[in-house]
Order: C-alpha cells, then structure tokens, then sequence
C-alpha cells in the first residue's frame, strides 16, 4: 500500500529522536538542533492528500480502517543503534573510494544495456500479438501458445527492473491501437499479480488472460475507437458488444483456457452492478477479470484518447480512486498502487526544493522515496553534473509533483 505520511518524517518524530539524544551520556559535541518545520498548510501537499484522503473515504469502512493502521505502524520512528565509541588508542579506518564519476559511468552503461533488453522484448510482445489480430481477420482460430512462452520474459523482465514498465507508460501507442494496448495491459496485469504473490503458474494464467482480454475489439469499427469527442449512445452500443465477441472467438478454448475465455467475457463488470455486457458485481466476476478489468482502465488513463491526453501514472492511479473506487474491489486498487510505480525510473519529478530530478531508482518499500539524480538548481539552471539524492535517507527533502517531459 502506498503510504502517505511516506512523504516526510515527522518534526514530531525528529525532536523525540532528538530528546533521546539528550538523555544519552554526554558526547563531546551537542547534536545539532533539530530544523524547522516546514508549514503544515503547504500547498505541496495538496494532491497527495487529495489521495489519501480519497482512499480514506471511497474504499470503504474495512479498508479506510487498514490504511490508519498502517499509517500508525510508518509513523513509528526508526531508531538506529548508537555505535560503539572508538578508543583513543585505535585510530579510526579511513576507506578510500572510487570517484564517483566511474561509478555513475558504469551505472549509465549498464542502465543503457537494461533498457535496450526491455524495448526489444517490448517489440517482440508486439509482434507477436500482431500475429494474433492477423489469425483473427484471416478468420483463424486463436492459438494462446505463442504468447504463453512470453509471459516468463515478461515477468523476469518486472521483477529485475523497471525498465520494461516504462515503455509500456511512456512510449505512444502505435501499429494499431488494439495490439499496443493489449501488450501493456499485460505488462501491468503480471505486475499487479506479482504484488498480489501469485506464483509462477497463476502469473502465466494471469498474463495469458491479460494478453487475450480484448480481442473483440477487433469488430469495433476505427471510426469509433478513433473518434474525437465522447460516443453517442448508438456508438457506445457497438463498443458494449466486444465482450461477446471476444467469447465467440475465444469460446474453442473453454476447455483447456477456460480463464482466458472468462477474463475476455468479465474484464467490462465492475464491482457494483454497473458494468457489461451481464452486470455482474461481486462474487459473481472472476479474480482475473476483476484485475484486468483495473489495469484496463489504468492503461487507458495514461494513454488518453483520440479526444484528451493521457494523464501521468500519479494522476491517472488518483482518478481510479477518486472517481472508481465503487466499481473495483479495494484488493485490486491497494494491488495497483502497490505494484505499479508513482514515479518510474526515468520519469522527472519537482522536489521540494524547487529542484528538477529525473528517479534512477524505486525504492519498493517506501515508493515516495526514490533515488534521483538532480538535473537542476532551485532556478532552473541546469547543472554540470547531475548529484544524486536518495530520498530515503533525506526525509526533509521530498517529491512535490511529478512532471511531463516536453
């Protein structure tokens, strides 16, 4: 769950750690004060509240109940053992490191090699699911197997980096709308699976009824997917028939895929009742269909439309909570905040500073508080050298709003 007093330690905090300090045997120098705090009515804070206050209130008793807790339990100061004090008649080590600038070359170099890893198998994913939407106009029957050999890349390439996640946010959408969409639908579906813990045989399953989720989309005209502007009612008719005609062209697999033709059926019910093609709600949708049926609409969120822009992963994962959380159980939305990163590697972000940093690194644990690398000063100068900053380790420094690149 992302946690959003993760955004800073409170001054509460620092002063008991400092009190601590001041009962402790007398060193030979006085810790320093504590800074001052920064004012509790900053507007920087106003969108991250807007989410927290919206999980609070749309997830409903049981969960809102879970996010106090876990926010009692993170608000619990980490203490740090004291260590032993060096007597005068040991001198202290003195390590002797590598510049930084051979290290940071190193790093870059290998970043560069992950992320070409990650955009070829990104293609690979398109390629074969184009072969798929070919079956389909050449009115062949869809054959799963091709794509179940993917799912196992796919997961390596999740759990090792983020990379393969940020091609499937950043990257615009082409080739046709179906097969882009569909790649990152599984993407996000194996990620979301992998911070559910499923194991390696249901992630395979997952990723398969991800893959094939929409392919009655197929018989959707483009001057409707295309279309500028919201769908008329007669429009909106059409698009409400592809999950029937995702079952018929799935249903030959009902037997041995009997998930992937479920999935395609459900992904389109929500969880109140206001869904299709059935209005199913509850118990009565399937695990897998309720999960893609999330990622669905996240991926659409940060893709946009024909007619507006996608939103930024941040934005887009607070509408699904703001405006969607009756229609998807808050298993599934607590999955996705927890799976998919506010702040990807690579994406630039505005720090409290006024500084502009590009994240090098996710912290999985506490995903507020990235390692970036700063770009530029508090005015905009752009800096000679990048410095890194792990924000984990500075918890007066924090990330005010993420930000698009040009």
């Amino acid at each position: 769950m992302v946690r959003m007093q993760d955004l800073m330690k409170s001054f509460a905090d620092l002063e008991k750690e400092s009190e601590e300090q001041k009962n402790k045997p007398a060193a030979a120098t006085p810790p320093p004060p504590p800074p001052p705090p920064p004012p509790s009515n900053s507007a920087s804070f106003s969108n991250l509240e807007a989410i927290k206050k919206a999980i609070q209130e749309n997830l409903g008793p049981k969960a809102a109940k879970l996010l106090s807790t876990e926010q009692k339990r993170a608000e619990t100061p980490k203490i740090t053992p004291t260590p032993p004090p060096v007597t005068p008649s040991t001198p202290p080590i003195v390590t002797i490191t590598q510049p930084e600038a051979v290290s940071a070359t190193a790093l870059k170099e290998i970043q560069s090699s992950d992320d070409a890893i990650a955009s070829q198998l990104y293609m690979t994913l398109h390629r074969e699911f184009s072969q798929v939407v070919q079956d389909i106009k050449d009115k062949k029957p869809i054959s799963p197997q091709p794509l179940e050999k993917l799912i196992p890349k796919i997961y390596e390439a999740v759990t090792k980096d983020e990379y393969l996640f940020l091609k499937a946010i950043q990257r615009k959408r082409y080739g046709t709308w179906l097969i882009s969409h569909s790649v990152n639908v599984t993407i996000f579906a194996v990620k979301v699976g992998i911070g559910l813990k499923y194991d390696r045989d249901k992630l395979l399953r997952l990723g398969l009824a991800a893959f094939l989720h929409d392919v009655g989309m197929t018989a959707v005209p483009n001057s409707i997917i295309f279309k500028h502007g919201k769908l008329n009612s007669a429009e909106f008719a059409v698009v409400k028939e592809h999950p029937l005609h995702g079952y018929e062209l799935l249903k030959h697999l009902k037997n041995d895929y009997p998930y992937i033709v479920e999935t395609a059926l459900q992904e389109q019910e929500r969880e109140d009742g206001s869904g299709y093609p059935q209005g199913l709600s509850g118990e009565n949708i399937r695990e897998f269909a309720k999960i893609v049926g999330i990622v669905d609409v996240f991926e659409a969120l940060v893709h946009g439309r024909a007619y507006r822009e996608g939103f930024i992963t941040y934005n887009a994962i607070q509408k699904i909570i703001e405006q969607r959380s009756k229609q998807f159980n808050a298993k599934y939305i607590r999955a996705l905040i927890n799976s998919v990163s506010m702040y990807p590697v690579g994406s630039l972000v505005k720090l409290s500073t006024d500084e502009i940093a590009r994240v090098i690194s996710v912290n999985s644990q506490r995903p507020m508080r990235p390692i970036v690398e700063l770009l530029t000063d508090a005015d905009g100068v752009k800096l000679r050298a990048p410095i890194r900053i792990n924000l984990e380790e500075e918890p007066l420094i924090y990330i005010v709003k993420p930000i698009e690149e040009a």
